[in-house]
């Protein structure tokens, strides 16, 4: 007698041509119920699904009992008329082999170990009410391929990696690279609403993105689904497909350069204007000057970063912003605190792993204003050699230190380092001459004099009418003039 239960493994024994045609047009659905009976046993008491299906099974019964006993009637016969055959070891019956019962959808999810936990809910609730056969190789090919994402990070710069996953909501794409299991984490690229601009690497929650979302969110916002029929490729190359206009072609790139290689007489270019920029010199680096300059550099190169050097950026921002060593009336307070923010991110992304980090900075933008704004001031370099020079003041230093300051100092000189037009020029040349008669006589200490006071542009001014009305730069002040021979006098207000 067939069942529910074992109706899949005697349903080859049935003889389908004796069956009422009706009954064979309900196949289908039948064997759903069947497979969704057989998974949840308690909803075998629901009537509105047993109904249909007891008269089903009733009909494939009575076909089952007639076949079953037409064939017990042959088999008596030919018994009786034919004698039984002694079978050598060569005429062994070989055993039938029956076909295995196929697992529902559900069933073959559940023996998975990396489908059922990163494939999104809602996605895989789809898949066990559709129960096709179609669906057993989808599910064991992405199997494979989730269970082959790395365990580790890369090493490569983000763009470089190999993308194994991709999720996709909307115009919002995860691209995976790797898993962090202790963190229940992927890891991977991020592109939100197609803002290219604001796309950045970073940990994804495994939970947060796969799990079950209500119906009134999927209706209006859709579900987020696991690409099944994606395949893996270099980051780099997947963003210039998708986006062209926003990401650079990185074959061409490889052809330039190898091109670049191969030639021997490279052709004439044409000359291209570089960028310059005005370097204005200082005389110290200000607070606010030397942590954004050394938040470019932590990213200008695009490597490994370990923990601690991000860690002390992020303290040095913190601190500085803290004690007001930055104050929101600085030129600069603008651009300190977006980069600021961009520290505290980073920082939060490396701070539960306490590991290093591939930084790839893609605020272009951003990017562009921290390294002119690096790049626009330098520090006079006659300061710098004069504080060396200071420290020998007093004092008899080691011959080969001042012998090396010496030979920095003509250096400075000759390469035009410190000009004449140099406010300190005539201090640098003074402390040339001051460790050229100590290396002479090393036994007497370098005498300690005025250094770094701006020599007066012009002598103290004896007249008070012509140092009221003269300026500095030699310019008059509003209501004076001058006389023929130089002189300054107040000029008379005209009566009105």
């Amino acid at each position: 007698m067939i069942t529910i239960e074992n109706y899949f493994e005697k349903k080859k024994e049935i003889n389908w041509e004796f069956v009422d045609q009706k009954v064979v047009d309900g196949i289908e659905s039948a064997e759903g119920v069947l497979t969704l009976l057989n998974e949840y046993p308690e909803m075998m008491s629901d009537q509105q699904l047993r109904k249909p299906i007891d008269a089903f099974l009733k009909a494939v019964n009575e076909q089952f009992k007639t076949t079953s006993t037409t064939k017990k009637r042959t088999t008596r016969k030919r018994s009786t008329s034919a004698p039984k055959k002694q079978l050598g070891k060569q005429e062994t019956p070989k055993p039938i082999q029956q076909k295995s019962k196929r697992l529902s959808t559900h069933a073959q999810i559940q023996q998975t170990k990396y489908f059922k936990r990163l494939a999104p809910y809602n996605q895989r609730q789809a898949l066990i009410e559709m129960n096709s056969v179609e669906l057993d190789d989808v599910i064991g090919r992405v199997e494979k391929e989730l269970a082959s994402i790395p365990k580790k990070p890369q090493g490569d710069s983000i763009k470089k990696s190999t993308v194994y996953a991709h999720y996709f909501h909307g115009e919002t794409d995860w691209y995976i690279t790797d898993i962090a299991e202790d963190r229940n984490s992927l890891f991977g690229y991020v592109i939100l609403n197609g803002d290219t601009q604001m796309a950045e690497a970073g940990y994804i929650s495994i939970d947060e993105i796969t799990q079950e979302r209500d119906h009134k969110f999927t209706v209006q916002y859709g579900v987020t689904e696991l690409d099944f029929y994606f395949k893996k490729d270099i980051l780099e190359n997947i963003l210039y497909k998708q986006y062209p206009s926003d990401y650079p072609n990185p074959t061409q790139r490889k052809q330039t350069s190898t091109a670049s290689k191969t030639e021997a007489k490279p052709k004439p270019q044409k000359k291209t204007i570089q960028k310059t920029v005005d370097i204005k010199m200082v005389d110290h680096f200000s607070t606010e000057y030397r942590l954004i300059r050394r938040f470019y550099n932590l990213i200008r190169l695009n490597k490994t970063a370990t923990f601690r050097k991000i860690q002390l950026v992020y303290m040095a921002f913190q601190k500085a912003a803290l004690d007001r060593s930055i104050r929101k009336t600085s030129s600069d307070a603008d651009l300190f605190t977006r980069i600021h923010k961009k520290v505290i991110a980073l920082f939060d992304i490396v701070n539960p792993v306490k590991g290093d980090a591939d930084i790839e900075f893609t605020d272009q933008k951003l990017y562009l204003e921290m390294e002119a704004y690096s790049k626009e001031r330098k520090v006079n370099y006659a300061i710098t050699l004069l504080k060396s020079f200071i420290g020998m003041q007093g004092f008899k230093p080691e011959r080969t230190k001042a012998t090396n300051l010496l030979k920095r100092i003509n250096s400075a000189i000759e390469k035009e380092k410190v000009t004449k037009s140099n406010r300190l020029y005539k201090d640098v040349v003074n402390a040339k001459m001051a460790l050229e008669s100590y290396l002479a006589t090393p036994s007497k200490k370098i005498a300690p004099k005025l250094v770094g006071l701006s020599i007066p542009v012009r002598s103290l001014c004896t007249n008070r009418i012509k140092c009221i009305g003269l300026r500095k730069d030699g310019k008059l002040n509003k209501g004076y003039r001058f006389l023929e021979g130089g002189s300054v006098i107040a000029s008379k207000k005209k009566a009105v």
